[in-house]
């Protein structure tokens, strides 16, 4: 015979083994309180008064004690019931200081509960509710409520409160179709795909979250939707300017390593050539944000040949950018001919506490003006 045996321990390293004959038996109770310990017990049968007194909760008469048998039901235990602790092996003991249990339900299956609030963590254990399920609060009158690991949940309200856990799943929009996925982490080109487009017809795609910028991302970025604001994606077909063919990128002059970093992650085509004697930096099929008569333009940078002690100064766009609300966009009449095409120039100039500054600026900085610019013209 051993000298004790922990029951939970036992059940939980020996599920299907025959809990052995001791001298004592711990276990573990748990009040809402604060109170959460093992004791004791030298009986192998003891009555739900003995489980109380033990953990010196009296009178006992004043408690409600309830079990969560292994693999079975929580429930509750007369103060005069005798419980088999090696047959039934229950994994905790509850107890509480009432007159009366509270009910909820869970999955279809109805629970007692000692007091007026039972927490996520508790319902997760009593329920056998597994970590990769969510758990929702069904609601009548409004769509279900997700819970939280440190929620709770009141049941002394009017109504007998339900619950569901489900397989988590996440949304996206692409271009429409509302995908349902069962993982957050998703590449680009698989949710085309799954959408029912095409990812080898050349898309643009263009990720937008609430509160934030446009971003064009490559077919073999990745989206994660457990970020906050995630609203959809956006598909525009690749286009082709004056009957060119894109092939291999011009790579005519060299910009900084940083700088073809930063185009490479934000999934840009980019191309550097020479028009004229004049150094150009090109951002094809740019994407816009809503309230322009485009959905996508070409942008070119002059990138000077002393860059990046000389600064980068404005932008230029094809096709010529007009808003829908019907404002003259300031400081844009002027036209720029680069490589055959007629360019709007955007004249935006760094000044005053944000003049160039050849140690911090590059093009990877000149393209958040370039941003900011045509964001503020649709008040983005």
């Amino acid at each position: 015979m051993q000298g004790f045996v922990d029951i939970e321990d036992w059940v939980r390293d020996q599920p299907n083994a025959q809990i052995p004959p001791a001298e004592s038996y711990r276990v573990r109770l748990w009040d809402g309180d604060g109170f959460d310990e093992k004791r004791s017990l030298g009986d192998a049968e003891p009555t739900g008064r003995q489980v109380l007194e033990a953990f010196d909760r009296t009178p006992a008469d004043e408690h409600v004690l309830l079990y969560l048998p292994h693999n079975k039901k929580l429930r509750e235990i007369e103060i005069d019931e005798t419980l088999d602790l090696r047959a039934q092996g229950p994994e905790r003991f509850f107890a509480f200081k009432t007159d009366r249990l509270l009910k909820f339900m869970v999955n279809g299956r109805r629970f007692s509960w000692g007091a007026q609030t039972i927490s996520v963590e508790m319902v997760r254990l009593v329920a056998r509710i597994p970590s990769n399920e969510a758990l929702f609060l069904e609601r009548t009158d409004a769509p279900d409520k997700e819970l939280g690991d440190n929620d709770t949940v009141r049941l002394s309200g009017n109504e007998l409160e339900r619950l569901v856990s489900r397989q988590p799943s996440w949304k996206l929009n692409v271009q429409g179709v509302l995908l349902t996925l069962t993982t957050p982490i998703v590449v680009v080109k698989d949710a085309l795909a799954q959408a029912g487009f095409d990812p080898d017809k050349g898309w643009i795609a263009i990720l937008k979250r609430k509160g934030e910028a446009k971003l064009q991302v490559a077919l073999t970025d990745t989206i994660d939707l457990t970020l906050p604001g995630i609203e959809k994606l956006r598909l525009t077909p690749a286009q082709i300017n004056n009957g060119e063919a894109h092939n291999a990128p011009r790579r005519e002059f060299a910009i900084l390593e940083k700088d073809e970093t930063h185009l490479e992650e934000r999934g840009l085509y980019w191309e550097t050539f020479m028009d004229a004697g004049r150094r150009w930096l090109l951002l094809r099929n740019f994407a816009l944000p809503d309230g322009y008569n485009a959905q996508v333009v070409d942008i070119a940078i002059e990138v000077p040949p002393t860059y990046p002690r000389s600064e980068i100064d404005m932008f230029h766009c094809y096709p010529h950018l007009a808003v829908k609300s019907g404002h003259e966009i300031p400081q844009t009449s002027v036209r720029t001919s680069i490589g055959g095409r007629s360019f709007q120039r955007w004249s935006r100039h760094l000044n005053g506490q944000t003049r160039w500054n050849p140690a911090t600026d590059s093009v990877m900085t000149h393209i958040a003006v370039v941003e900011a610019a045509i964001l503020k013209e649709v008040g983005e």
